[in-house]
């Protein structure tokens, strides 16, 4: 990602606190698995090791769906350019599943 220093400063206007990973792994590195999963539509547990935990991957993204920001980063990329776009993925509702006998 040869934009880092303008998605740091989006972060940096949509959240008033710096936005850390837990563990080892730096948020850059979170991002990029993100995109990973995106790109080859990948499942979750077979996120390459190298973007670290893929549950705190995941947490990463809930968490940015969950806030809002994920429209906002997706936005961003996208109209930065350069690289393949960014699809949002779709929230899919709830199945409510009720048992006739």
């Amino acid at each position: 990602m040869a934009r880092w220093p303008a998605v740091e400063e989006v972060m940096r206007s949509f959240f008033p606190r710096p936005q850390f990973a837990r563990g080892a792994v730096c948020i850059r590195t979170q991002l990029n698995g993100i995109l990973h999963r995106l790109r080859t539509g990948c499942l979750w547990d077979e996120l390459p090791e190298r973007y670290g935990s893929w549950q705190l991957v995941k947490d990463r993204q809930n968490t940015w769906f969950k806030k809002g920001f994920w429209p906002v980063l997706v936005e961003h990329l996208n109209s930065a350019g350069g690289g393949t776009r960014v699809r949002r993925e779709v929230q899919v509702p709830p199945l409510d599943i009720t048992w006739h006998s």
